[in-house]
């Protein structure tokens, strides 16, 4: 069974992802090479809004493969997901970040 309807979208949503990972990337390159690092490393609970296992699955190893994140924990009733990041300062930012691409990950599979 293919679960992708549309193909177009897998390439708009490759090309998403590789414009995120090019983004983390720099912006560690970036904070590696300045004098005094920005890093504030801790943990984030995150809402789930995806509702198969598989999506939640894509989206933990997406977070993961980018670099500064890392998917810790996904809640027992798969309703939140503990990321760890390196840049944990503003909470807020890191759930927007996750956000977008659960979002993407709706479009996706919808």
């Amino acid at each position: 069974m293919w679960l992708i309807k549309k193909p177009f979208l897998f390439l708009a949503f490759a090309g998403f992802f590789l414009r995120k990972l090019v983004e983390a990337n720099l912006f560690i390159a970036r904070d590696l090479l300045t004098p005094k690092l920005m890093i504030y490393p801790g943990y984030v609970k995150v809402p789930v809004t995806l509702e198969r296992d598989y999506q939640i699955l894509l989206l933990a190893n997406l977070i993961s493969m980018t670099p500064g994140s890392l998917v810790v924990d996904v809640g027992a009733d798969r309703k939140e997901i503990l990321v760890h990041s390196m840049y944990a300062r503003d909470k807020e930012k890191v759930r927007e970040e996750v956000d977008e691409f659960q979002i993407k990950i709706k479009n996706l599979f919808s």
